[in-house]
């Protein structure tokens, strides 16, 4: 009996718009006889809602789009039974594909297609986001301040020109001018309370292709989620450094703070805006970050 596969779509995406990684994807995936369906999403929200209603009934689960399409269709993935959730794999066809680059997915659709049909399944790591709920689930990214929202900030037409250029450019122009906030942040046992301009949980060794963390330390199966903390600089040369510093692993600049823990509680002054692998999300003032350790089947 032929084994179901569920594509989800992104037609936006920037590789994708054209016809030829489609057919080529979608030949691979019938030249190994799979049974294949093809749902292409119409509007934000949509790749969630048709993994919540369909997955269930299919083999194995493919989605192929930038990372906002994955962060979709893994939230909604996460809300069916674990039992009932099949293996998930993964076609990068966005701007920066930070998932795809700490994951080392190839970011040609033909060859990540390849990948898909002889499988090696492992079981990683999701993050959830205060409450559970439809979309507060993330793959490798919780962040808030500066380089958080450049995501949803930059136009789509800017970011299929000019890639993740795109992204370091807003990123770094607005370093210096994020207005701070006040955080008190408990990890591990440690507590960090400051006034920071940025703050992210992840589970990347990249996170919009700027900020890079040591490869040896993050492990997508280890339960454990990098904390990075960005107090908020005093001058030019301050916000230089910074910059400079976000570019080298286990850098020792003073205003970043980096930790590891599987459960992280964040009080704020106020609540704040948060992106969750780049798609906005409202946060509260008082919140906790946990760690769902090896809950979801991957294909790499």
């Amino acid at each position: 009996m032929k084994e179901k596969l569920l594509f989800i779509l992104n037609p936006k995406a920037g590789t994708m718009r054209g016809k030829d990684n489609f057919y080529a994807v979608c030949s691979t995936f019938c030249d190994a006889d799979l049974d294949l369906s093809i749902r292409m999403t119409r509007a934000p929200g949509h790749a969630t809602q048709i993994a919540l209603d369909e997955a269930a009934g299919y083999d194995r689960i493919v989605c192929c789009g930038g990372d906002g399409t994955l962060h979709e269709v893994v939230c909604g993935l996460m809300q069916l039974p674990e039992d009932s959730r099949p293996p998930l794999g993964y076609i990068p066809a966005g701007t920066t594909n930070d998932f795809a680059t700490n994951f080392g997915l190839p970011t040609k659709p033909a060859l990540a297609a390849e990948r898909i049909v002889n499988p090696s399944i492992i079981s990683i790591d999701v993050g959830v986001f205060g409450e559970p709920s439809e979309h507060n689930y993330f793959t490798y990214v919780a962040s808030t301040g500066a380089f958080a929202d450049s995501s949803y900030r930059t136009p789509q037409k800017v970011k299929n020109a000019i890639g993740y250029l795109a992204y370091i450019l807003d990123g770094i122009t607005r370093l210096g001018s994020i207005r701070p906030i006040h955080m008190h942040v408990e990890a591990d046992g440690k507590v960090f309370d400051d006034e920071y301009i940025y703050a992210s949980v992840s589970n990347s060794t990249t996170v919009a292709k700027m900020i890079k963390l040591d490869n040896i330390g993050v492990d997508m199966t280890d339960g454990l989620f990098e904390l990075i903390l960005i107090k908020r600089p005093k001058n030019l040369r301050d916000t230089r450094e910074i910059a400079e510093a976000l570019l080298s692993p286990n850098s020792p600049k003073a205003e970043i703070v980096r930790a590891q823990s599987s459960e992280i509680h964040f009080c704020l002054d106020e609540g704040s805006a948060w992106t969750l692998d780049g798609e906005m999300a409202n946060a509260p003032s008082d919140f906790t970050v946990r760690n769902l350790c090896r809950t979801l089947k991957f294909i790499k």
